[in-house]
């Protein structure tokens, strides 16, 4: 068992001399750091091509990603790159380096790159030590060590998960379903806990009872199976590293393991995936092996499920692993339900567990308290969703648990939908809840602070199309805007919640890094505390600032259920006399196209057709169909058991509303979109007939019983269960409405919306003797991404509109 796992432990390697942040080479760096040294001003403005329209996105330029505090707060790491070029692996993107004070920066070698901490990090009480995991290394940094940040062990599986104990005299490191003990004073790993499948009895019951009967009968019988029970215990103690054993039956797995705070009960999960579920499989036909290759992929919706049960084990190592007990944990509450469990999560003094449980049909979710000596749970919060669980990233999703964390006073603060809204609730140790926001609006994002004393929150309080952060008091109270300007912002909080990292983008301006104190100061809007912050990038590359974009007007309009529907608006400078436009429905589902921020797709999926339309006198619409994020639980969850019905009807809406508003020809709009833009492009054009002149439906799913069982069955339940919401909702059972221009393109490897959606509809037109256009892409995923492939697609898109919309 002690060898299931080899693992190399190192002490000095990779070491960091300096405030836990690596040495640098090379010159310091002026701030800010420059793609390019033209601005909007210097340069001559150009109009776009299609081969430009289609260009990977760093043509444009290459935003901040990767954001990340010393843990020292000495200093910010960023990836970026000042010179990207198109055909950049974002593997080989640097590290770089600015000092807190953002007086300069410096570029990481790779050696240096590696000790980079972890985005999210586990701190020790007194914020001395704090620990983290990279690929197969466990690293630790120790403000009393010298060198403070070293890599301390490496394992040969990726590592899961890195758990600092309070105390910081001990490391957790989960890998492969081990459970591994780092012991910083001494500098030893040790294999702590691990899998063991429990054989199934191979005895037949007749075996069985003959076995009974012997040692019933048989005093020497007896005695030698207690010798060899007491050798065998003897044997385990006499053994200086036992290794608990977590048993499990076979064919399943475990995860999520960790020790109680008092060091008596380790938890972990087990799950057992599902044999009998069948996989879906896509071809691909230009393999380098010169043969083609059939890949597999997930199954399909209503498919069998994953099981998944949370048990408890004393941490007694002494036990003979073939008698080690579980204690499984049991909810009753759940009824005839199955539940993913989460968890636990420790209370900051060890005494109390919480467990997240989230309902196998994604309509409710559980916070409870475990008891780990009996395994029962008591219920603290429950919320449901007749249609389901879900929200932005702070929430409960496909799932995966919702934010939770633990207060100094023994109160937890947790993140719900419950009011319509995204927002924070604290439960007091007397087990009161309320709100810590409210309001018509979202918490986006919530980081709380290393000394748990402040929350950096993301939130849509000043307008759905803008994100701001805002500081608040861990347990409650006023809300202090640190951002200003339109568009997204994203932040990170040093260690000592002095300073903050900021990450914003605008519709115009590729995502760049500032940095500053959080010491407010006057002079921003009103209402707003703006911080001092220094810009440490300035992203684009000279086409960012030689080719023009438009900007693109927020705006919302009727839906015909008497609410709104938000979209984004490009208007040319230019119009054609035709007066034509294009709607564009973004995929994903759940994702905002109504932002202020950097698109979420980018240039090359997204923003450079929408402008090269633009340029040409193309009005575009973006809409944000119901179902999509930025606007609450009820715009989120108006698609419940009926896709492709009210999110259908509010692009018909925005079609209408070009023709009124913006004076556009309603004989003349055209559509397209991608995935889940591509099945409302469908449903549109299957449903209104003549609303739309033409369509694009690329990547699109056409049946959505040949969709994944956990995107599909939250929304739609289970097709064999619900067979009408997938009939109301799946584009093939409208086909014979088709009498419009449809174009419907798809790559053939693609792994997520297989190809086997477009063949299912081809063969449903061509019965119904439809007239349609199709166009694959042998080499491509579920989006595009080779250039040659998107300057295909872009220039065969222009010349179907063209045709279509302009009858040129």
């Amino acid at each position: 068992m002690r060898a299931a796992i080899p693992c190399l432990v190192l002490t000095a390697a990779l070491a960091t001399p300096v405030g836990g942040a690596a040495q640098v080479r090379g010159d310091r760096l002026a701030l800010p750091l420059r793609q390019s040294n033209l601005t909007a001003v210097m340069a001559e403005p150009r109009e776009l091509t299609l081969r430009d329209a289609s260009r990977n996105d760093r043509w444009l330029g290459l935003g901040v990603r990767d954001v990340r505090w010393a843990p020292d707060g000495a200093a910010v790491y960023f990836r970026w790159k000042q010179d990207p070029a198109s055909d950049d692996l974002p593997e080989d993107d640097p590290w770089f380096r600015v000092d807190a004070g953002a007086t300069g920066a410096t570029e990481l070698t790779a050696r240096e790159a590696q000790v980079v901490p972890a985005e999210r990090l586990s701190w020790s009480a007194d914020g001395v030590r704090a620990a983290w995991g990279s690929g197969r290394s466990v690293f630790l940094y120790d403000r009393s060590h010298d060198p403070r940040t070293r890599m301390v062990a490496a394992l040969e599986s990726a590592v899961r998960e890195v758990r600092l104990a309070r105390s910081g005299r001990e490391i957790e490191v989960e890998a492969d379903g081990s459970l591994w003990i780092y012991h910083v004073d001494a500098g030893a790993l040790r294999l702590f806990a691990t899998r063991h499948e429990v054989p199934e009895p191979k005895r037949t019951a007749e075996g069985a009872w003959l076995r009974t009967e012997e040692t019933r009968l048989f005093e020497e019988t007896r005695a030698r199976l207690d010798r060899e029970a007491r050798l065998a215990q003897a044997d385990r103690l006499g053994d200086p590293s036992p290794v608990l054993a977590l048993p499990v039956e076979p064919g399943e797995t475990v995860d999520q393991i960790q020790r109680s705070p008092d060091g008596r009960f380790v938890t972990f999960r087990a799950r057992r995936r599902a044999v009998d579920r069948p996989a879906t499989q896509y071809i691909d036909y230009l393999d380098p092996s010169g043969y083609s290759t059939v890949h597999e992929a997930r199954g399909k919706a209503g498919e069998p499920r994953d099981r998944f049960r949370l048990g408890i084990v004393a941490a007694d190592a002494s036990v003979e692993r073939d008698s080690a007990q579980v204690t499984w944990v049991s909810f009753p509450e759940a009824e005839e339900q199955e539940t993913v469990p989460h968890g636990p999560w420790w209370s900051l003094d060890g005494t109390r567990a919480l467990v997240q449980l989230i309902g196998e049909d994604h309509q409710d979710l559980w916070i409870a308290e475990l008891d780990p000596r009996t395994g029962t749970l008591r219920v603290l919060a429950h919320d449901h969703d007749d249609a389901w669980i879900g929200g932005p990233p702070v929430q409960a999703n496909t799932l995966q648990p919702a934010l939770l964390e633990w207060l100094p006073d023994g109160s937890f603060v947790f993140a719900s939908e419950r009011s319509g809204w995204s927002h924070l609730y604290r439960t007091t140790p007397d087990g009161a809840t309320g709100a810590l926001t409210t309001g018509d609006w979202e918490v986006r994002g919530a980081e709380l602070s290393r000394d748990r004393t402040t929350w950096l929150i993301q939130a849509s309080r000043e307008h759905p199309s803008d994100d701001h952060l805002y500081t608040m008091p861990a347990g409650g109270g006023p809300l202090t805007r640190v951002t200003e300007g339109p568009g997204r912002h994203e932040g990170w909080l040093s260690p000592d919640v002095r300073r903050v990292a900021v990450v914003a983008s605008e519709s115009l301006q590729l995502p760049d890094l500032w940095v500053g104190t959080l010491a407010a100061r006057r002079g921003g809007p009103s209402g707003a505390a703006a911080p001092e912050r220094t810009r440490v990038t300035v992203s684009g590359s000279d086409a960012f600032f030689t080719y023009g974009r438009t900007r693109p007007e927020m705006v919302s309009f009727a839906h015909p259920d008497g609410g709104r529907v938000w979209a984004a608006l490009y208007r040319p400078e230019r119009p054609l006399p035709e007066r034509a436009a294009v709607v564009h429905v973004h995929g994903g589902g759940y994702r905002q196209f109504a932002h202020r921020g950097w698109s979420v797709y980018g240039w090359a999926l997204h923003v450079g057709f929408v402008n090269w339309l633009v340029q040409q006198g193309y009005t575009v619409l973006d809409v944000d169909y119901r179902g999509s994020a930025g606007f609450g639980r009820d715009y989120r969850t108006d698609i419940a058991r009926s896709m492709g019905i009210k999110d259908t009807d509010g692009v018909v809406a925005g079609a209408r509303w070009l023709a009124e508003a913006e004076g556009i020809d309603p004989t003349r709009i055209g559509m397209h979109g991608v995935s889940y833009g591509g099945f409302l492009t469908l449903m549109t054009l299957f449903r209104y007939p003549g609303v739309m002149s033409a369509g694009i439906a690329r990547a699109s799913v056409s049946d959505w019983a040949h969709y994944s069982d956990g995107w599909t069955s939250r929304i739609l339940g289970v097709p064999h269960m619900d067979e009408d919401a997938y009939r109301r909702s799946s584009p093939i059972y409208y086909a014979e409405g088709l009498s419009d221009p449809l174009l419907i393109t798809h790559g053939l490897v693609d792994d997520n919306v297989h190809f086997q959606d477009s063949a299912r509809l081809i063969q449903r037109l061509i019965e119904l003797e439809k007239r349609f256009e199709v166009m694959v892409y042998p080499i491509e995923p579920h989006t595009i991404q080779t250039e040659a492939s998107r300057l295909d697609f872009v220039t065969r898109a222009a010349a179907f509109f063209d045709a279509h919309l302009l009858r040129r």
